[in-house]
């Protein structure tokens, strides 16, 4: 098994799982840390055992004989580490958001296609209910596709950082919140074909953690219409204002609906047409014939970010998110965004070729037969 090193830049909470995952895997260890204050970046080497700390992310890049690049930094600092990898030839696992423009975005796949080199964006959503649901949103269980609505509403973040500084972050929930059920549902409905979107800051001065106060100018609420191929719409939904955390996705056909984290159970199917089987009957939002599937495991080389990663590697295999794929849900983001400020729909130009084939071109046509 061929040992791979990686390189963190990024010294914050986010990059503790990295080196947590990494742990569990044979043959993968860190050669480096580097963070703006070489302080921090050392704090994180203590912590995790790691031989070097920098505060150059170049100079690491040029000292160390790395395969890969772990980044982890604030949002707006993403494209310029990415970018400095892939010029190396360095392949790059890099957090969400991909960057904070689609320009930055863009450049950063058409980087890593010229070099070969490997660059995996997450969200990573490759979960068991997930891929469990894979199995159900075809139209053989659904029927054809109607519609869909996603969220992720949360408090907000409870730190008094950057986050609420646009200055700094470039954006709010969109960037930070949106893009995981953006992320969700391109992943199981494939390309769109336009958004149109309202977004503005509801909570400008805001209590965060511990009672302390802040001034935000970023965006916290926010609310997109993705349009799909027959002229589907999904409601996508996000809002730093509730008061406990709200994450789901539902996918709706015209004889059946797949609900992944909604109710209490990680996937519904309601499927009144004939039951599922091996699945348990429930009751979901007060709605007979739904079912609640036993969830498929994950291979052990998808079981986490990281595994799914360092596996990339060693097979020369892409990312079951592709860049590509990442690229579109980015699009998506920076269109809401440009369709707020226009009061316009936003027309997407990007597209993808999924990893899976659960839903086909045909069951996003409702108009052909009586349905």
């Amino acid at each position: 098994m061929r040992p791979i090193t990686l390189g963190m830049v990024g010294s914050g909470d986010i990059s503790n799982r990295f080196f947590e995952q990494a742990a569990k895997l044979e043959g993968v260890c860190f050669a480096a840390t580097c963070a703006k204050h070489l302080d921090n970046a050392k704090r994180k080497a203590d912590k995790y055992n790691v031989p070097k700390a920098y505060d150059d992310y170049k100079q690491m890049m040029d000292e160390e004989k790395l395969d890969a690049v772990i980044v982890t930094t604030p949002h707006s600092v993403h494209a310029e580490v990415v970018l400095a990898a892939l010029e190396r030839g360095l392949h790059v696992l890099n957090e969400k958001p991909m960057a904070t423009s689609y320009e930055d975005c863009l450049r950063m796949v058409e980087a890593a296609e010229r070099s070969g080199a490997l660059l995996m964006s997450l969200p990573y959503d490759w979960n068991p209910a997930f891929i469990t649901a894979l199995r159900y949103v075809g139209e053989e269980t659904i029927g054809k596709l109607t519609g869909a609505e996603v969220q992720l509403n949360i408090p907000g973040p409870p730190r008094d950082n950057w986050y609420y500084d646009k200055s700094v972050s470039h954006g709010g929930a969109i960037l930070d919140c949106m893009v995981y059920p953006i992320s969700r549902l391109i992943g199981l409905l494939g390309p769109a074909r336009s958004v149109m979107a309202e977004v503005n800051t509801l909570i400008p001065k805001r209590i965060v953690g511990g009672g302390k106060t802040v001034l935000s100018d970023v965006d916290d609420n926010a609310t997109a219409i993705v349009e799909f191929a027959g002229g589907q719409h999904a409601v996508v939904r996000t809002l730093w204002g509730t008061s406990f955390n709200q994450n789901n996705t539902i996918v709706y056909g015209r004889k059946g609906t797949v609900a992944l984290n909604d109710g209490g159970f990680p996937l519904v199917v309601h499927s009144p047409a004939a039951p599922i089987p091996d699945a348990e009957p429930v009751v979901w939002r007060g709605a007979k014939d739904c079912y609640a599937p036993k969830l498929e495991q994950v291979e052990s080389t998808d079981k986490d970010i990281m595994s799914h990663f360092i596996h990339c590697l060693r097979s020369g295999q892409p990312p079951k998110q592709s860049a590509r794929q990442q690229l579109h849900v980015h699009e998506i983001m920076f269109g809401a965004y440009r369709s707020a400020e226009t009061g316009c729909r936003y027309e997407l130009t990007t597209t993808f070729e999924p990893y899976h084939q659960a839903i086909r071109p045909s069951q996003f046509d409702t108009k052909s037969d009586f349905i």
